[in-house]
């Protein structure tokens, strides 16, 4: 087959395979499309906060699926310990920094594929200074207001020099993605004058549309909702889990699927109030979430109310399409409005838990052929969601078209 596309680009990333992030299905796209790609990350140990077995925790180097990968040593413990997850995004941003110049010789362009601390975007800066590279960023969470949002100071000294640090990284980027229209506006103040900022959304992933069968039990009484990805304070579950709580259990049936650090919380509130209608599955295998979903009558997507939030479009939503069950959002801003302007299903304000119960009954007692109405709807906007037509987007942004 003839490649489409000549070039060559290193790709920094926090995460990489086998850790299983969208990532993953770019640097793949980009090698099968012609491109030389490179990749600089650390050791995998995400989720679990252990390392893969088969990799060492030190500086690497080796192919991998036509790929040359440059990992380095990541610090673990981040899971248990706030202290070691900050050193680990220190760790990350100084190990990528000394390995760049290196790395980068010889290259078309460096991506960064920013899904955490923009600290990890360093890189870029040291890059522009001695290599005059092209260099783009795709962010997925936007500085300084996630930081703002997990409860650190937007005033004062700290404020002041957390906008500084991000001003400084954004003037290295001759391009910003983002992953939410709704982040566009947040970054302008920080990208220096005349910088294209564009919206690259998301696609399904690869691993998710192989549909494997479920491993974990998805019976339930009357109507069943399930949930999909991280179970953290981000999500507010914890007004939906209460709304449940008061729909009589042969009504509906609200399914946990995927881990995170509010579980155990959430399972002590189930414990606690008595909730029979609510049970959590754990973790599965990427490739077995579009089976589970197509096993139940609705999606449920529940985001903080937070501001930051509430311009973001989860990963999620994506994979929510592609599983065709309608959505039960949870959220306000983005998401909430594609849900109400496309026609997906029910929004609903996450504060009002009293609002949720009733949208709860409301979808659990819709007619089959409005059900039919949401799950069409879902089909034609995940052609907007297309791989090959973001990733040549992308390609294009790079240059290497």
């Amino acid at each position: 087959m003839e490649k489409s596309i000549k070039g060559s680009v290193l790709v920094i990333s926090e995460r990489y395979y086998p850790e299983r992030f969208l990532i993953n299905d770019l640097v793949s796209q980009l090698v099968l499309d012609g491109a030389d790609v490179r990749v600089l990350t650390q050791a995998p140990s995400y989720p679990e906060d252990r390392l893969y077995p088969g990799y060492e925790n030190r500086t690497t180097r080796c192919i991998e699926n036509g790929v040359s990968v440059t990992r380095f040593k990541t610090v673990l413990g981040y899971k248990s310990s706030l202290f070691n997850k900050l050193l680990n995004y220190v760790s990350f941003m100084a190990r990528s920094c000394l390995l760049v110049l290196r790395e980068s010789k010889d290259v078309d362009a460096v991506f960064v594929y920013h899904t955490g601390p923009l600290t990890q975007a360093l890189p870029l800066a040291i890059v522009k200074l001695f290599r005059r590279t092209r260099t783009v960023i795709w962010t997925q969470d936007v500085w300084p207001d996630a930081v703002f949002a997990y409860g650190f100071p937007s005033r004062g000294a700290f404020a002041v020099l957390l906008k500084a640090f991000v001003r400084f990284i954004y003037r290295f980027s001759d391009e910003v993605l983002v992953s939410s229209p709704g982040f566009v506006d947040r970054l302008k103040p920080y990208c220096r004058s005349g910088t294209s900022i564009r919206f690259v959304p998301q696609w399904v992933p690869d691993a998710f549309l192989r549909a494997d069968r479920p491993s974990v039990d998805l019976r339930g009484e009357g109507t069943r909702f399930i949930f999909t990805g991280n179970i953290g304070t981000m999500q507010n579950l914890e007004n939906v889990i209460k709304a449940f709580g008061r729909i009589d259990p042969q009504t509906a049936t609200f399914l946990l699927l995927g881990d995170g650090n509010s579980k155990a919380r959430f399972e002590e509130l189930v414990s606690r109030e008595g909730i029979r209608n609510v049970r959590f599955l754990g973790s599965v295998e990427v490739s077995e979430v579009k089976a589970s979903i197509e096993a139940c009558d609705f999606s449920v997507l529940s985001l903080s109310s937070n501001n930051l939030i509430s311009l973001t479009i989860p990963a999620k939503f994506q994979t929510y399409l592609a599983a065709g069950r309608p959505i039960l959002s949870v959220a306000r801003g983005e998401v909430n409005g594609l849900v109400e302007s496309k026609g997906l299903g029910i929004a609903v304000d996450p504060e009002d838990i009293d609002a949720i119960a009733e949208a709860i009954e409301r979808v659990s007692k819709s007619a089959v052929e409005e059900r039919s109405v949401w799950s069409q709807n879902m089909t034609m906007l995940l052609r907007s969601f297309d791989k090959e037509t973001i990733v040549k987007e992308i390609e294009t942004v790079l240059q290497l078209r």
